[in-house]
């Protein structure tokens, strides 16, 4: 098993970026391989200092998460071949 710090290297990461851009690539690679969703250290500190601005998302509360916009063009250009022109 690698390391993450050599998983970076291997991709060519650039070594001297800011520690809050390898935090967000690190999160990226774990939530796109297995979905999880994680916190970084400093993310972790953030909501640490600031405890009175986290917000609790229940089931309950009328949130949704984003969907994907997604066009079918196939069936699109299938349904006004079938149309009438006049």
């Amino acid at each position: 098993m690698k390391k993450i710090g050599e998983l970076m290297k291997e991709i060519g990461f650039n070594p001297n970026a800011s520690d809050s851009v390898k935090e967000a690539f690190i999160k990226h690679l774990i939530k796109a391989s297995t979905g999880a969703q994680v916190q970084t250290p400093s993310e972790k500190k953030i909501i640490k200092e600031n405890p009175q601005k986290i917000v609790s998302l229940n089931k309950k509360d009328s949130f949704s998460l984003p969907a994907q916009m997604a066009f079918d063009f196939d069936e699109a250009q299938e349904s006004s071949k079938n149309k009438k022109v006049i």
